[in-house]
């Protein structure tokens, strides 16, 4: 059998069987989508992250702010505003589906829930002085939607 023929049959065969698998690969992730099942590699493996924080004013103004601002826009999915034990202002609940890179990353939602309480608070975020390598407002790669309010004008 010439070399041509039996290089072109060996490559034939290993083609069909990378199809093959490719097939059964893809028949597998079907069959889990359909069936509502999730695979290790989807965003939404990951358990929901609960957060919850105090601040000094009351449930109805937080919650005026809170729709006003929108602080972290379609992330949070569920958002609790209760009365703090000993009246010390107002107990903000949320839950979020976490991504741990982006918008949704528990770290970034972290800061803008804070920058959230510092506005609710004092009416401004806190910077660091304006030495040598401090930052400027909107400067932080933690900032997001919160941020862009404020710079236009929505103090």
């Amino acid at each position: 059998m010439p070399f041509e023929e039996r290089t072109c049959g060996r490559t034939g065969n290993g083609l069909r069987w990378i199809g093959g698998a490719l097939a059964i690969t893809a028949a597998v992730f079907t069959i889990r989508r359909l069936a509502g099942g999730r695979s290790a590699g989807t965003e939404d493996a990951s358990p929901p992250v609960s957060k919850a924080f105090t601040i000094n004013r009351p449930p109805d103004e937080v919650a005026q702010i809170w729709n006003e601002l929108d602080p972290v826009g379609d992330i949070v999915e569920h958002v609790r505003f209760d009365l703090a034990p000993g009246n010390r202002g107002t107990e903000v609940r949320v839950q979020f589906q976490p991504r741990w890179f982006g918008r949704r990353s528990p770290a970034r939602v972290q800061e803008q829930l804070r920058q959230f309480k510092q506005i609710v608070e004092t009416g401004e975020i806190a910077r660091t002085g304006t030495g040598r390598g401090a930052r400027q407002y909107g400067d932080m790669p933690e900032g997001g939607r919160l941020e862009e309010l404020l710079v236009g004008g929505a103090r």
